[in-house]
């Protein structure tokens, strides 16, 4: 029980059972990112040469709501006024956590659209450790709730019976996806591959790459090591983040 404004919210906990895919066919790579919040692009096991038309969801909104009230706390602090820093956090985090259900709930419904759908992520493990931008990139970044987006992504889809498996992302934004040359560095917003001569969004290319990882493990399309992703019922609880499909890559 919650009182928030004068009024008691009451929350439940919900358990369903779901059925995960088996032996997926189609491989949804997700890229998050600052500038896109989500770039989402399925590869099928039957043609992995040809990507399928990718969806991007930008993150412009994110951008200023952060940006706004970052303004207003700084104000608010030089004034000393602690109690309003604190209240209007909660409400940026709630304006921010709303976006990222509605963000996570279309990447869901865009896999929802291929048949037998698996959606593949980046492991996000120990990012903030490697980030080597200025003080103030890598405060925002801090900040921006790549992997909360991952969790409503993974508990969303799991709901649908989709699993979710996240992946090494190295070298996934240096990769050319036609070709395979990494290149030595990357900028702006498009991938220009210095080998084959290839121009392509750069988020879109490495959700590419994400998905593709995960068919090389599985041994699907390309060379690598075989490694079968077949999926286990699991019990999901709405609301929460749900298990992890017992397995993974990276």
């Amino acid at each position: 029980m919650v009182k928030r404004n004068g009024e008691w919210y009451a929350h439940f906990v919900l358990k369903k059972e779901v059925e995960l895919v088996d032996e997926p066919e189609t491989f949804i790579g997700v890229d998050l990112g600052e500038w896109n919040a989500a770039v989402a692009v399925a590869v099928s096991k039957h043609d992995p040469s040809k990507p399928m038309k990718g969806q991007f969801w930008s993150g412009a909104k994110i951008r200023y709501i952060r940006g706004k009230y970052g303004h207003i706390r700084r104000n608010l602090q030089r004034k000393k006024r602690m109690d309003l820093v604190k209240r209007i956090g909660s409400k940026e985090s709630r304006i921010v956590n709303q976006i990222l259900h509605t963000i996570a709930k279309e990447v869901v419904e865009y896999a929802k659209q291929f048949p037998k759908p698996i959606i593949v992520m980046e492991n996000l493990k120990n990012i903030r450790e490697k980030m080597n931008g200025s003080a103030k990139l890598n405060r925002r970044l801090h900040t921006w709730g790549f992997r909360k987006l991952q969790a409503y992504i993974e508990y969303k889809a799991n709901l649908e019976g989709i699993p979710v498996v996240y992946v090494n992302p190295k070298n996934s934004s240096k990769t050319c996806h036609r070709c395979g040359h990494v290149a030595r560095k990357v900028e702006g917003r498009e991938f220009r591959c210095p080998k084959c001569g290839l121009v392509y969004n750069r988020d879109l290319n490495s959700a590419i790459n994400l998905a593709r990882s995960l068919m090389r493990g599985a041994g699907w399309g390309c060379r690598g090591s075989a490694h079968n992703p077949r999926v286990k019922p699991s019990a999901v609880k709405a609301g929460g983040t749900g298990e992890t499909p017992p397995f993974g890559v990276g």
